[in-house]
């Protein structure tokens, strides 16, 4: 009787860490899903001499549906002095980013994110710039491109 009262106990005590630990997995094989089904491709990226703007077209070349646009991280700058730009919106004050979708109302399979950069020294012609893009749930391109 001892031995069956013992073990109700042990099971009892450990059913909520083996509920706890099957949630996790549940959890990280869904992250992991997501991003192996998640693809960005910097497509084009362009600026031009004296302008304090940079372009970019990116497209979500995986399966599915990339959110959290405003959270990615994009770095811009030239090859050997690269910054993170933080997102700005509309209208925002230098270095910032902002974006438009080209093709759809969300950022789905096949849909092109444009990508307006804002800095605060001019490009110019004949410098190599590097820009990477890493979308919220770590997908990534970069692209290093001259005026």
């Amino acid at each position: 009787m001892a031995a069956i009262v013992a073990i109700g106990s042990v099971i009892t005590a450990l059913m909520p860490a083996i509920s706890r630990a099957g949630t996790a997995l549940v959890s990280s094989a869904e992250v992991a899903d997501d991003r192996l089904s998640s693809r960005v491709e910097i497509i084009h990226a362009i600026g031009q001499d004296t302008a304090t703007q940079a372009d970019a077209w990116v497209k979500n070349t995986g399966a599915t549906r990339i959110s959290a646009i405003t959270q990615s991280d994009v770095f811009f700058g030239p090859e050997t002095d690269f910054q993170r730009i933080p997102y700005g919106g509309a209208s925002c004050t230098a270095p910032c980013w902002e974006y438009t979708l080209e093709n759809d109302t969300e950022w789905n399979p096949t849909a092109t994110l444009h990508i307006t950069i804002y800095v605060t020294t001019a490009l110019a012609t004949g410098n190599t710039y590097y820009l990477k893009v890493v979308a919220a749930n770590g997908v990534e391109d970069s692209k290093f491109f001259t005026l």
